[in-house]
């Protein structure tokens, strides 16, 4: 085995030598620019990315607002409907209390119960009011899960005082029973 050493200094000369060593330059200098070109790249993407994502939430929270809507229109609807109900229950209840007067009845509780029935009734409907006035309110607003929050605050409300309405017609039509018979 034969092994040859060559000086340093020869090596240095040497223009293959020479030549990798530009090769490795160039190579680290177009390394460089395309890393830089990649790191701009993936700055463009994430901004872009970063409006696609702010858009659709845009569109998310659009859609949140149409479903708070719709949410809040059914219930209006549907509390509407069991006021009138309820108002029209009462009418009937209040037919019957004047048929069992007649008959010689004695009605003054039942008709004082009917009485506070109807201002129940009554408180109702105005919670009905003001919850279709503070969700108007509301409707402006930028964060529709806080709205839908207060919506369902409202909502609850508006139930709670048409249960007590109708919890004050059921107690009349039980002290109807008892004259009745």
């Amino acid at each position: 085995l034969m092994v040859a050493a060559f000086p340093v200094s020869a090596l240095e000369d040497n223009p293959v030598k020479q030549q990798i060593q530009q090769d490795r330059a160039e190579i680290k200098e177009k390394r460089s620019a395309v890393r830089t070109e990649i790191k701009q790249k993936r700055e463009a993407f994430k901004a872009k990315t970063q409006e696609r994502i702010d858009a659709l939430k845009k569109k998310v929270g659009e859609q949140r607002a149409k479903n708070i809507e719709a949410f809040f229109a059914r219930m209006v609807t549907k509390f509407e409907a069991a006021v009138d109900r309820l108002g029209v229950l009462a009418d009937r209840i209040d037919s019957r209390l004047d048929k069992l007067s007649d008959g010689g009845k004695d009605v003054a509780m039942a008709k004082d119960k009917l009485t506070q029935a109807r201002a129940k009734i009554t408180v109702a409907e105005a919670a009905l009011s003001d919850a279709k006035t503070k969700f108007a309110d509301m409707a402006k607003g930028n964060n529709p899960k806080e709205a839908f929050k207060a919506v369902k605050i409202l909502v609850n409300g508006v139930k709670e005082k048409v249960k007590e309405a109708h919890k004050a017609l059921v107690d009349v039509i039980n002290s109807i029973k008892g004259v009745s018979q």
